[in-house]
């Protein structure tokens, strides 16, 4: 399926709001590890920690790759985190939410670059859906009841 064209600069501008996604759930993944209450915090605090880490793998790679078509990386971002510790089960809740909207954003950069001239562009979003995907299913198999 081939989006509508999009020029290098909507793209550069696209994957600038990737960058700042990605570092605001960076941010939320380490305010949830950090807020955790009860026992949860054995357990689901290493899970968002590594999450944590990842996160900030994918915004350095999408920095990279925004340098990569000639552009310099901004970053403008706004984050209110709550004061209010969580549980393991809300806290990834809260993850699944920003999981989710990842997956949503780079399935839609993947649409608008789909077919076009920058190949590289569209596979390093394709590789980031599938990744996104499984971040996804991990935290729902984690959610069952």
């Amino acid at each position: 399926m081939t989006g509508p064209a999009i020029s290098r600069e909507e793209v550069v501008a696209r994957m600038n709001e990737l960058y700042a996604e990605e570092i605001e759930a960076a941010l939320r993944y380490l305010h949830l590890a950090v807020t955790l209450k009860g026992l949860d915090r054995l357990m689901v605090r290493k899970i968002l920690l590594e999450n944590l880490e990842e996160t900030l793998d994918h915004a350095q790679q999408v920095a990279e790759k925004i340098v990569q078509m000639g552009a310099s990386p901004t970053l403008q971002i706004q984050v209110n985190l709550p004061p209010e510790r969580a549980s393991g089960a809300e806290a990834l809740r809260t993850a699944l939410v920003f999981e989710r909207a990842a997956l949503d954003a780079y399935r839609e950069l993947l649409e608008r670059v789909e077919g076009g001239k920058d190949v590289v562009i569209e596979e390093f979003a394709r590789a980031q859906v599938a990744l996104e995907s499984q971040h996804v299913a991990e935290l729902e198999l984690l959610l069952e009841d």
